[in-house]
């Protein structure tokens, strides 16, 4: 799906290039798929600080979110996130659908409200799910959307099929196989992303507007701050847990997770901060 509703022409790609680092060939094609995905997910951090500063709304446009995140160096979360990638997947002439996952991780809760988007890429024949926002736990690269497929690397990862019809997409780490959500191939519209982004800012049960949420993915670990909680995870052995203090979490969003704050933004943060301790 490549016409203007995913924006496509409005995207400076140059730009997003030059932000994820991405130096290959670029053409619409397998190897230009997974060198984008994994760029995007090493440069480019989840990111939830806008809705833990009490800001009223997160914008969904293009002009929006490029500003942020390609030219302040911003980290986004998945919503945003997912209408910088569809630009860019358009503007270099993927066909790709979106569709909203249940999350479990961290919930357990199958049933829950389909707040996470990814993409599904078509590609000489196959299908692939291309997901950049999923965060700490997200793949590394596009898995082929196929039941029983399997991707290796940083990390593994599977898709499985229940009964109910809903894929499963699994992180397979050193305890066993965590679910990450499940999801049908429903298609979604930037429409759509709206009501998501409305119920994570504004409401009482979204995990996003209470505490600080960073997750980075890099080549051989993976960050997930939670709170002051810090995880770090590692294909070759369990994850592993550290509490932090005020100044390791005023400075965590740059030192760790690569995330460009102005001052003023740092002095929200450390408001913040105060307020929680207080």
């Amino acid at each position: 799906m490549t016409d203007s509703m995913w924006q496509g022409p409005g995207v400076d790609l140059d730009a997003y290039l030059a932000r994820v680092g991405y130096r290959g060939e670029v053409a619409g094609d397998l190897s230009t798929l997974r060198g984008l995905h994994t760029a995007h997910v090493d440069a480019i951090a989840f990111d939830n600080l806008d809705a833990l500063f009490g800001r009223t709304s997160v914008p969904l446009d293009l002009d929006s979110v490029q500003d942020k995140i390609v030219r302040q160096g911003r980290g986004g979360w998945c919503l945003e996130q997912v209408v910088l990638m569809a630009a860019v997947l358009d503007r270099i002439g993927f066909t790709f659908t979106a569709f909203a996952g249940r999350t479990r991780i961290r919930t357990g809760n199958k049933f829950g409200p389909a707040l996470h988007v990814a993409l599904c890429v078509e590609l000489d024949g196959e299908r692939w799910l291309h997901d950049v926002s999923f965060g700490a736990y997200g793949p590394h690269e596009p898995i082929r959307l196929a039941e029983n497929a399997r991707l290796d690397g940083n990390g593994s990862f599977d898709l499985v099929r229940e009964p109910s019809g809903e894929h499963v997409l699994r992180f397979l780490g050193p305890e066993g196989p965590a679910e990450l959500y499940g999801f049908t191939t429903d298609v979604r519209h930037p429409s759509d992303f709206e009501i998501l982004n409305h119920f994570c800012l504004t409401h009482p049960r979204s995990p996003f507007n209470h505490q600080m949420v960073l997750q980075r993915t890099q080549p051989g670990v993976r960050h997930l701050l939670a709170g002051s909680t810090l995880t770090e995870i590692r294909p070759s052995g369990p994850a592993t847990f550290r509490e932090l203090d005020k100044d390791e979490l005023l400075s965590a969003p740059e030192e760790i997770f690569g995330i460009t704050l102005d001052p003023g933004d740092v002095q929200t943060l450390r408001k913040f901060l105060d307020g929680r301790d207080a």
